[in-house]
C-alpha cells in the first residue's frame, strides 16, 4: 500500500528523491518548492537525470503546505538555514501520526532530544533560532535521513541531475522510536533503487557524514575547488584529517562511538572529482551558505564539552568573512 509523501524544498537533492518514489508509481507524491523551479514543475513536470536513465514525473507542486493536505510522511530537505522561516507552515502537512524526517545536513535542530540523560532536551539555538522547528514540528513526530551519498544538482529549473545511487539512512532521536514508519519508508526507498540503512543509531552516520561536509565544504569555497581538485593539491588531505579528527573527537564527547578511519577515508577519495560541494554551490550562486549547521555547530558542540578543535574555528572564520565579503 503506497504512502502520502511531501518533500519541502524540493531543490536538487529532494527533486532526486522525489524522481526515485515516483518512479515506482505507488506513492502519492507532492512537492513543497518555490520559484523558477516550482514554476517549471507545474508546466512541464520534474526530470531527474541519474545513472538508472532519465525519469519523469508530474507530482503535485506548490508553495503553500496547504494546498498539499495531511501526509503520512514528510520529508524535509530545505537547508538548515532555511528551516526556522519555513517551520510555521509544516504543521498544515502533518496529522497525529505523520513522521517529519529531517534530511539537513550538519548538525539538526533536534540533536539535544535523546542526546544522553544528562542532557536537558531542547531547542539548539544556534540551528534553531527561537526555537522555530521544536515548537512547530516537534522532537518527538521527527526522524532523521542522512544522505550518504547524492551528489545533486539542479541542470535548470525543473530539471535535476545526479550522478550516483543514493545512499541513505534513517533513524530516530531516540533509538527504537518510530520503528514500522521507518520500515517502511526504507522499503519504499528500495523499492525504488535507493541504498537504504536503519543504524541502530542515527547520530553515527550523522557525524560520519558531517565529518566529510566540514573536511569539503567550507575549504571548496575559500580555495573554489572541485572534489578531485582538493583531492589532488598537496597539503589539503593533511587540513582536512585535522579538521575531520576535531569533528570525530565532538562526537566522542557527546558519546557517539565512532572509529577513526579517517586516513582510509581520504585515501579511497570521493569518486566524483568533477563535483563541485553543494556549499560552494551555493557561494557562487549567491545563497546563503551551510556554515552554521556544518561548522559553527560543532563548535557551539565542542564548548560545551571543553573539546578544543583550533582547525575548525579558523575554517569558521575564514569561511564566515568571506561570506560576509561577498555579500558585502
Amino acid at each position: 500500500m503506497g504512502m502520502r509523501i511531501a518533500i519541502v524544498g524540493a531543490g536538487a537533492v529532494g527533486g532526486a528523491l522525489a524522481g526515485h518514489l515516483a518512479a515506482t508509481g505507488r506513492h502519492d507524491l507532492s512537492l513543497l518548492a518555490r520559484g523558477a523551479h516550482l514554476a517549471a514543475i507545474r508546466e512541464r513536470g520534474l526530470t531527474v537525470q541519474s545513472p538508472q536513465g532519465e525519469r519523469f514525473c508530474r507530482p503535485l507542486a506548490s508553495d503553500d503546505a496547504a494546498a498539499l493536505g495531511v501526509q503520512d510522511v514528510v520529508i524535509v530537505t530545505v537547508k538548515g538555514h532555511g528551516l526556522s522561516a519555513l517551520a510555521p507552515s509544516l504543521p498544515a502537512l502533518c496529522g497525529p501520526d505523520t513522521l517529519v524526517v529531517a534530511a539537513q545536513n550538519g548538525i539538526p535542530w533536534w540533536y539535544l532530544f535523546g542526546a544522553g540523560t544528562d542532557v536537558p532536551a531542547g531547542p539548539l539555538e544556534v540551528v534553531d533560532p527561537g526555537g522555530a522547528a521544536w515548537s512547530a514540528i516537534g522532537p518527538r513526530r521527527v526522524a532523521a535521513c542522512v544522505i550518504e551519498v547524492l551528489p545533486a544538482r539542479i541542470v535548470e529549473p525543473g530539471v535535476v541531475a545526479h550522478t550516483a545511487v543514493p545512499v541513505l539512512a534513517f533513524g530516530a532521536p531516540r533509538p527504537g522510536d518510530h520503528a514500522a514508519a521507518l520500515e517502511a519508508l526504507a522499503a519504499a526507498f528500495a523499492e525504488a533503487g535507493v541504498t537504504v540503512s536503519l543504524p541502530t543509531d542515527i547520530r553515527v552516520p550523522l557525524w560520519r557524514k558531517l565529518m566529510l561536509n566540514m573536511a569539503v565544504g567550507p575549504t571548496s569555497v575559500l580555495t573554489g575547488a572541485t572534489m578531485g581538485a582538493m583531492e589532488e593539491a598537496p597539503g589539503m588531505a593533511v587540513v582536512q584529517g585535522r579538521l575531520m579528527r576535531e569533528c570525530l573527537e565532538v562526537a566522542r564527547a557527546w558519546g557517539v562511538a565512532l572509529e577513526d578511519d579517517i586516513d582510509e577515508r581520504l585515501r579511497r577519495g570521493s569518486g566524483v572529482p568533477g563535483h563541485k560541494p553543494s556549499m560552494l554551490q551555493d557561494y557562487e550562486a549567491g545563497r546563503t551558505m551551510e556554515i552554521d549547521p556544518i561548522v559553527t555547530a560543532v563548535i557551539d558542540l565542542a564548548q560545551r564539552r571543553g573539546v578544543p578543535v583550533p582547525t575548525i574555528e579558523t575554517l569558521w572564520a575564514l569561511t564566515a568573512l568571506k561570506e560576509r565579503v561577498a555579500r558585502g
